[in-house]
């Protein structure tokens, strides 16, 4: 059988992949889901047909137009070609693969479960890219950075010089991590409970409670017993930082504002050693829902889900000034996350950024009653733009003079005993190329 053939309804052939591939292209430009959505989806439909192999190249394949996506662009306007899906997928694979024209029209010859046949103008257009680099001296700073438009300014006034090797390592393949649920289990017992079922992992370098995946070749983690047991959580070193740096303690009140799923309301229970009160908050009663799973596994008990009407809920007046601490973890364009979703940043565009600037705008004003005279609050985002960072907290603090920054390095003191980890020592501000983490953002501001 050749490689072109396949020996089920996909089968394993390069042909059957490279259609797949389309597909799941043409859907995620429909908006409707993420790329992650569509591939767990397409990989449960066609699991008997598909190995791992298989799976993988898929994986690959379409993240690989999503890296290139920028660049991509920029080749098919040269080369006077019409973007869609289809032209990005060719011409990642004569730029990236080195696919000839005669291998590609066999790959692409319309038969079933095959891309339909190249046309006359394709052809002519993916001839001047064979022998081409990704790369082009012609390209501008954040075409070759994979920097959308959108996101541009904002970056490099973050990052200055360091903007392209910034972008870089944006664009990595992210890393695996878990966190320790100290309510059940040491990170020494969780590490050697992982090993003896087929997962190796090291510490985490800044976060205490951090296991980092080197290899896995056991069973999939929810498996494990250490899984079942619920004494890890995947959650990246950043976020498990951000949960610290919050500073819950034993016995206080405390609020998660944009709860979710709950992944930071299971770090902090965790600090409260499953005493004091914690309230998990959302106006999304479908992530509560998931957290109320999450939570019951983790054996946390000093939790409350609470589903808000709004960011101005009734519940908000009613508890003013009760909380020790406010997390706000705020909805945003989550710039610090593309190396995990090649596709947001392809997703969103200004007037996406205008609506999350003036969002977190409101749900800051409104979170912030909660916090008690000497509390704190602290605003976080998985963003690296300043317009969601330190132009929110600027703002809020010129219209309210009852809260002062407190400096981020000293709050990490207070917490941590390894050197402070960020540039800023007023912000906390985490990135992959600096910190080997996603990229986040926090502020603490105290209650006067």
């Amino acid at each position: 059988m050749n490689d072109s053939q396949t020996q089920s309804a996909y089968g394993l052939g390069r042909a059957a992949r490279l259609n797949l591939a389309h597909e799941i292209l043409t859907e995620l430009g429909s908006g409707s889901r993420t790329l992650d959505a569509i591939l767990a989806s397409r990989f449960k439909h066609l699991e008997d047909a598909l190995e791992r192999r298989d799976r993988r190249d898929l994986e690959q394949r379409t993240r690989s137009v999503l890296l290139c996506y920028r660049r991509l662009l920029w080749w098919l306007k040269k080369v006077k070609l019409q973007p869609n899906m289809r032209t990005m997928l060719l011409a990642d694979i004569v730029l990236n693969e080195k696919t000839n024209i005669p291998q590609l029209e066999k790959l692409c010859n319309g038969a079933h479960n095959r891309m339909s046949m190249l046309t006359k103008e394709e052809i002519a257009s993916l001839k001047h890219l064979q022998d081409k680099e990704i790369n082009h001296p012609d390209m501008g700073d954040g075409v070759k950075a994979e920097c959308p438009q959108w996101a541009e300014a904002g970056l490099k006034q973050v990052f200055g010089d360091r903007f392209a090797e910034e972008m870089r390592a944006l664009g990595n393949k992210p890393t695996t991590d878990y966190r320790v649920n100290t309510l059940h289990a040491t990170r020494d017992k969780v590490k050697e409970s992982l090993a003896s079922q087929g997962f190796k992992t090291e510490e985490t370098t800044l976060s205490p409670i951090g296991l980092r995946q080197i290899d896995a070749r056991g069973p999939i983690l929810s498996e494990t017993d250490a899984f079942r047991e619920g004494w890890i959580e995947i959650q990246d070193e950043g976020s498990q930082l951000l949960a610290l740096i919050v500073g819950a303690k034993k016995g206080m009140q405390v609020v998660d504002f944009c709860a979710g799923a709950g992944g930071k309301s299971l770090a902090i229970a965790a600090t409260m050693e499953n005493s004091g009160h914690l309230v998990a908050c959302d106006v999304h009663s479908k992530r509560l829902q998931r957290a109320k799973v999450r939570l019951k596994r983790a054996g946390v008990v000093n939790a409350e889900r609470r589903h808000l009407e709004s960011t101005y809920d009734k519940w908000v007046k009613k508890s003013r000034g009760k909380f020790d601490r406010v997390l706000i973890d705020a909805p945003c364009s989550g710039t610090g996350t593309w190396r995990r979703n090649p596709d947001s940043k392809w997703s969103k565009d200004e007037t996406d950024l205008e609506e999350l600037v003036a969002l977190q705008k409101d749900i800051l004003a409104s979170a912030s009653r909660l916090t008690k005279v000497g509390g704190r609050l602290i605003y976080a985002t998985c963003s690296l733009l300043p317009q969601e960072n330190e132009e929110q907290i600027t703002a809020f603090l010129a219209e309210n003079d009852s809260f002062k920054l407190l400096k981020a390095c000293d709050v990490w003191k207070e917490q941590f005993d390894s050197p402070y980890p960020s540039i800023n020592e007023n912000y906390f501000r985490l990135s992959p190329a600096q910190n080997g983490c996603d990229g986040f953002f926090a502020a603490i501001l105290e209650k006067l």
